[in-house]
């Protein structure tokens, strides 16, 4: 896998700021998506949430997470932080505790914030959790029909299928995002590394 390339994917399509009123945010040039976040009631937290993006996206991940945790002090129940810093701890590999801000997040958001869950997939995927993976992209596979936040979630479910060496049903996840989710974001770049992935799968057993 082309790590720094997957995760520049993930940290820009995946968690990033909210905003007030409930706007779209742009997320990037390069994949020109936007995302809705949560409202902020306090602006220091929201200013400090953005604050911490701005670090994560440097590599600065201890000012990111510094910076993340003052707006949690301020806004504890906030869906969107609690999954930048997860994300902020994924980038610097601290894959536990990405779990539990993830996790913290969609409990929080009754399991409606599915940007976290599908980090929560792919963070799953690095701690070798295949089975967990499968069982949380699920979860969003049937219950949104937001095709950004769907697209992700059938490439981390197609990953964890081959961390358990469950070739045909990654096959099937490939086909799936091959029909219907082509042009959005960066799933070219998905589908070639899922597909490469695909051709050096062994199913168990053989």
């Amino acid at each position: 896998m082309n790590l720094n390339k997957f995760l520049f994917t993930l940290l820009l399509i995946a968690s990033l700021n909210s905003c007030k009123d409930n706007k779209k945010t742009s997320i990037n040039d390069e994949q020109n998506k936007s995302i809705s976040g949560d409202n902020y009631e306090n602006e220091d937290a929201e200013e400090l949430n953005e604050k911490g993006i701005e670090f994560s996206k440097n590599g600065d991940f201890d000012k990111g997470k510094a910076v993340f945790l003052k707006s949690l002090k301020l806004d504890p129940n906030n869906a969107a932080t609690l999954s930048n810093l997860g994300l902020n701890r994924f980038l610097d590999s601290d894959y536990n505790n990405a779990i539990k801000y993830y996790q913290k997040s969609y409990e929080v958001s009754d399991s409606t914030y599915h940007i976290a869950a599908i980090n929560l997939g792919l963070t799953y995927f690095y701690t070798k959790e295949f089975d967990k993976g499968v069982v949380i992209t699920n979860y969003v596979i049937e219950n949104t029909d937001d095709k950004d936040i769907l697209s992700t979630a059938y490439v981390h479910r197609a990953l964890n299928y081959l961390g358990r060496n469950d070739c045909k049903k990654a096959q099937t996840d490939l086909e799936y995002i091959k029909a219907n989710f082509k042009g959005i974001g960066n799933t070219e770049y998905h589908i070639k590394d899922l597909t490469e992935k695909i051709k050096n799968c062994t199913p168990d057993g053989l």
